[in-house]
């Protein structure tokens, strides 16, 4: 199989997951199940985004921006086309709606705060990773900047979440100025270029040579 075709796969299945919300095909029944069965799909669906960060940092340079500029990308029109569905619909993070849930019972809404949800989450796994190539991006982007800082802020804001995940939201919070970084802020996820050179395989080192002692000098014997 060739490079460009295992790329080519990777972007349709990274694709695949940026469109199509985890858990709004389902249709949730009582609170508690439905808390449940979020849960368990939003963790799954954690997993496979984890994956497909891996999948970009092995890439190389070129490869890996050319991923990073389609993805943040899609994730942008994704979140902005949402963010309309949601605000026109009313919905508050942390409260839901009137007579409703957090979790939206409306098969419209819950694929919107699926999609926010999953993709502010998958935003921010790779802006810590890679945060010299996406701030570069974010800077660039005023669009991008806006709906980032307004998707991590909506989302911090859901009480359902995980421990690991209000971490990562904070943590990328701080990283893109939602919030103020805290006077011993530290990415734990940032690779350096140290980090890097630990990996490769140190250069031979010369062994020292050896200085034999030299005994006492012969004298010449007298004529």
């Amino acid at each position: 199989m060739s490079s460009q075709f295992s790329l080519w796969i990777s972007w349709l299945w990274i694709v695949s997951f940026l469109l199509l919300g985890s858990f709004s095909r389902f249709g949730l029944a009582d609170d508690e199940e439905s808390v449940n069965i979020f849960l368990k799909l939003f963790v799954a669906k954690r997993m496979d985004q984890l994956q497909a960060v891996k999948n970009i940092l092995t890439l190389d340079m070129e490869k890996q921006k050319g991923f990073l500029d389609k993805i943040t990308s899609k994730i942008q029109e994704v979140m902005m086309r949402h963010r309309v569905t949601l605000e026109s619909s009313g919905y508050i993070p942390g409260t839901g709606l009137v007579d409703d849930g957090e979790l939206p019972s409306d098969p419209v809404i819950r694929e919107s705060f699926s999609l926010v949800l999953e993709n502010s989450c998958l935003l921010c796994d790779i802006v810590l990773r890679l945060p010299n190539e996406m701030h570069k991006r974010i800077q660039s982007n005023k669009d991008l900047d806006l709906i980032l800082k307004w998707s991590v802020g909506f989302v911090k804001e859901i009480t359902l979440l995980d421990d690991s995940t209000v971490r990562l939201l904070d943590l990328c919070s701080q990283e893109i100025g939602v919030i103020s970084k805290d006077p011993d802020y530290h990415n734990p996820y940032k690779i350096t270029s140290s980090a890097k050179k630990f990996e490769e395989p140190l250069p031979p080192t010369k062994k020292p040579r050896l200085k034999l002692k030299r005994g006492p000098k012969m004298s010449k014997p007298e004529l």
